[in-house]
């Protein structure tokens, strides 16, 4: 499972002057379906694939980027 986690800047106006869109995490871990947990569908909702907690920290380990792990120059 591949998953990005970024920021967007949706309320700066005008919008030409937003932030660009940031990426602060990237996680790049294999699972299984044993990792994720069963969601029944519910009389609004529908079936989602959701991992459970030690699916997430499973993956979390295998993180490939995170923004706050960068070095700030000197």
């Amino acid at each position: 499972m591949c998953v990005f986690v970024y920021e967007v800047d949706a309320t700066t106006e005008p919008a030409v002057n937003r932030r660009p869109m940031t990426f602060t995490e990237v996680y790049l871990g294999h699972v299984t379906v044993d990792d994720f947990r069963r969601n029944q569908r519910g009389e609004l909702g529908t079936r989602t694939a959701t991992l459970h907690a030690d699916g997430i920290s499973k993956l979390r380990e295998r993180w490939v980027y995170r923004a706050d792990s960068i070095p700030l120059p000197a």
